[in-house]
C-alpha cells in the first residue's frame, strides 16, 4: 500500500478558527467558508461543528464553529474529535479489502468461515454481501432487548452478543439491498478471524499508521482521546438531550457509541483525520486500482457499491459515506473529477440531520468561492 505522508501547517487566521495549508485559498475566501460554516451552524441549531476541505491529498481548509461541550461551552478546536456513526464504515471497507488483497480473505468465501458463533444461513452469505448490504440480514437494533440495552449508556457490549442474536436473511444473498449495521458489526468478526488480530490493531496497521493519522483517528478508546471527543446531543420530544449524560465506563461516553466492537459506526476523529483518510481511500492511496473499482461498483440498488453511497448535489458527483447515530451527525465525500474531499462533523441528531444541512451550505459555498 502506498504510504500517505501529511505534513499540514496550521495557521490560524484572525476572526474564526480556521487552518490553511500549502493548496488553501486566499484569506477571503477562506472567511466566506468560514462564513457559511457559521450561518449553516446557527441554522441548524447543531451546538458544535468541525469541517474540513483536503484537495488531491493537502488540505486546503478547515473551520469550526460553535461547542464540544454546552455546559461547559468548551469551544470546538481543529483537535476536537466527534463520533462518525456510518462514517466509520469506510474504515471499515478499508479493512476488510486490504486483508483481501493481502490474500488473508477472500470476498466470496462464505461467513462461517470467520464469525465465532453459529448463525441462520452463514454458510450461504458471503463477505462481499456483508460489505454491500445485500445478505439478507435485517439489523437488529430495534429488536428485543438490543433496543432496550442502546438505552443504557454503561451496558456492557460484546461483539458476540450482537452476532448471536442475528435473524434470518429475510431475502435470498445477493439479491436486493437492504442496509445493515449489523452486517458491518460482523465485519468485524472477519476482520479479527481473518488477520488473527484485533479490529484495533489492524485498524492502526492498515489505516493510522500507514496514513499518518494516528492522532486524528481512533477506534480504541483512550483517556487521552476520550478527553479530545465532543459531547453529543440529541433533540428527543422537543428536548435537546446530552447523550452523554449518566455514561460512568468508557471514560464517561456511553458505550455504545466507541469502540471497536461498532465497526458500523465507532470510531471518532477530528474533521482532518476522516477528510485525509476519505480523500486517501477515493484517490487511491489505500487500496489497490482494481480493489477501489470493485469498492465503486453499484449493486442492486444502483447508489451503494461495497458500502460506498452516492451523492449528487450541485451538479456534482459524489462518493463517500454519511452517518446518524445517538447525538452525532456525520458527513465525508469525495468528487473524483475535482479530487475534492468536503468533510463535516457535528454534535446533534434530529429530524433536520444537522451534519448534512452544513455540508450542503459548505460544498455550496466552495463552488460559489471561484
Amino acid at each position: 500500500m502506498k504510504r500517505l505522508a501529511l505534513f499540514i501547517t496550521l495557521i490560524v487566521l484572525a476572526g474564526g478558527q480556521t487552518s490553511d495549508a500549502t493548496a488553501a485559498p486566499a484569506p477571503m475566501q477562506s472567511s466566506a467558508l468560514q462564513h457559511a460554516l457559521d450561518a449553516a451552524r446557527g441554522k441548524s441549531r447543531a451546538p458544535g461543528v468541525s469541517a474540513a476541505i483536503m484537495v488531491d491529498g493537502q488540505l486546503a481548509w478547515s473551520g469550526t464553529s460553535g461547542v464540544a461541550d454546552l455546559r461547559t461551552k468548551r469551544p470546538v478546536s481543529s483537535e476536537t474529535m466527534f463520533i462518525l456513526a456510518s462514517v466509520s464504515k469506510l474504515f471499515t471497507d478499508a479493512m476488510v479489502l486490504r486483508l483481501s488483497e493481502q490474500r488473508r480473505l477472500r470476498l466470496d468465501d462464505p461467513i462461517d468461515r470467520y464469525l465465532p458463533v453459529h448463525i441462520p444461513d452463514d454458510f450461504a452469505v458471503t463477505v462481499r454481501e456483508l460489505l454491500g448490504h445485500t445478505s439478507g440480514y435485517p439489523d437488529d437494533e430495534g429488536l428485543a432487548p438490543i433496543d432496550g440495552w442502546l438505552n443504557d449508556p454503561n451496558f456492557p457490549w460484546s461483539r458476540d452478543l450482537l452476532i448471536e442474536r442475528e435473524p434470518k436473511p429475510a431475502f435470498t444473498p445477493g439479491t436486493q439491498f437492504s442496509y445493515c449495521n449489523s452486517c458491518f458489526v460482523m465485519l468485524g468478526a472477519v476482520i479479527e478471524s481473518a488477520s488473527r488480530s484485533t479490529v484495533d490493531a489492524q485498524f492502526s496497521s492498515l489505516i493510522a499508521r500507514p496514513l499518518g493519522l494516528s492522532n486524528e483517528i481512533d477506534i480504541a478508546p483512550s483517556a487521552q482521546f476520550a478527553a479530545r471527543l465532543s459531547r453529543g446531543y440529541d433533540l428527543h420530544k422537543g428536548k435537546l438531550v446530552d447523550t452523554f449524560e449518566g455514561a460512568r465506563k468508557l471514560y464517561g461516553v456511553p458505550t455504545f457509541d466507541w469502540g471497536p466492537v461498532w465497526t458500523d459506526g465507532g470510531v471518532a476523529a477530528t474533521a482532518t483525520g476522516v477528510a485525509a483518510f476519505t480523500d486517501a481511500l477515493f484517490g487511491g492511496r489505500v487500496l489497490e486500482s482494481d480493489t477501489l473499482a470493485e469498492m465503486l461498483k453499484t449493486g442492486p440498488d444502483h447508489d451503494h457499491g461495497l458500502d460506498a453511497e452516492t451523492y449528487a448535489f450541485d451538479h456534482h458527483a459524489w462518493r463517500g459515506h454519511s452517518g446518524f447515530f445517538t447525538g452525532f451527525t456525520a458527513e465525508s465525500w469525495y468528487d473524483a473529477s475535482r479530487k475534492l474531499t468536503i468533510t463535516v462533523l457535528a454534535n446533534r441528531t434530529d429530524d433536520a440531520d444537522p451534519a448534512t444541512e452544513i455540508w450542503n451550505a459548505l460544498a455550496k459555498a466552495y463552488d460559489a468561492r471561484r
